[in-house]
């Protein structure tokens, strides 16, 4: 896998989990960092912070920009917020791209991990990674209608009206879609970034989605902080029991090469990576059939972090769900 604590799971939101004990950086023993303190704004309406949302609980959340609708960004599995303000090639990085013409917003997820660090202004990935700045919640598996409902609720107590245009990241594209199909007057369009989906569920073998329904990180990957995890059947079970989605634009961007471990990461076998890809690119597949008017592309030269990757195929797609979106419709659809 990658070098950097950032790349996570390859496929976690495919039901193929790659973590290895040694597959991202781990932090030196001692305490959890604290969660960051609300930062002043760096521009009018800019907002970076925690937001309370009852219970003894706090979401850190980061809003950039102007404009209408706001682009809600949902992380993979593992990384919190940040992720969406790092590119290696192609800049800017979404966040900061996507803020040029419209307002932006993306947030920790509890358990998630921060992987990048800035210097000086410049975003470029950690040596290791550190924990997430919202307020911990156990226990762990997660409820994925928890989820909807609890970034339903951030972006209400945060005062960001819908309806948005939802940016998802492997399994971020995952609870993406469950919000939207739970919240439809809510949102009014997807980008969908390498997205999981109950078609990668589909097409795998019964006993090959076993091995990797349950993405989680080691216990120990930063000490003392629980870290996310997720019954990858109970996603994709609730996204197929929730009605279906509304008519909405929705541009579903694959990565071009997949990247797997070698050797494959227990409980794998050495065999087992091709029925893995094959499975991640007919998923996809089944993703953008799926969804009516759908525009699918496959990106070159990405492989699982195509937000990181390309950013600018990411803003390029958000620009084009924008247009439609703000289109009106014809008469009679």
């Amino acid at each position: 896998m990658a070098h950097t604590g950032r790349r996570l799971a390859a496929l976690a939101a495919a039901g193929a989990l790659t973590l290895a004990a040694g597959s991202c950086s781990r932090v030196a023993a001692g305490p959890v960092p604290s969660v960051a303190p609300t930062a002043p704004a760096a521009a009018p309406g800019d907002f970076a912070g925690l937001v309370d949302i009852g219970g003894g609980r706090s979401l850190y959340l980061e809003c950039h920009g102007t404009g209408s609708p706001t682009v809600v960004m949902q992380s993979g599995f593992g990384n919190a917020g940040d992720i969406w303000s790092l590119a290696e090639a192609h800049p800017p990085a979404v966040a900061p791209g996507v803020a040029a013409f419209t307002r932006v917003c993306a947030y920790d997820r509890p358990g998630s991990l921060i992987t990048t660090t800035s210097t000086g202004g410049a975003v470029t990935s950690a040596p290791s990674p550190a924990a997430g700045r919202s307020t911990p919640v156990p226990p762990m598996p997660r409820d994925p209608a928890e989820l909807v409902a609890e970034l339903h609720k951030l972006l209400a107590v945060a005062g960001e009206p819908g309806p948005y245009v939802l940016v998802g990241h492997s399994l971020g594209g995952a609870l993406s879609q469950l919000y939207a199909r739970t919240h439809p007057d809510q949102v009014s369009g997807m980008v969908l970034v390498d997205a999981g989906a109950p078609a990668h569920r589909a097409a795998q073998s019964p006993q090959l989605f076993e091995k990797g329904r349950y993405p989680a990180l080691a216990p120990d990957t930063v000490p003392g902080y629980r870290t996310e995890a997720y019954d990858l059947g109970a996603v994709y079970d609730q996204i197929e029991a929730a009605p279906p989605l509304r008519a909405m634009p929705v541009v579903v961007l694959s990565s071009s090469d997949l990247a797997l471990p070698d050797p494959m990461p227990s409980p794998y076998a050495a065999t087992e990576g091709a029925d893995l890809e094959r499975a991640w690119r007919a998923g996809q597949d089944g993703l953008a059939a799926g969804i009516p008017g759908a525009e699918h592309v496959t990106v070159p030269g990405t492989s699982h972090y195509v937000q990181n990757q390309r950013p600018d195929a990411v803003i390029q797609a958000v620009r084009e769900v924008l247009t439609r979106a703000s289109s009106p419709r014809p008469t009679g659809s």
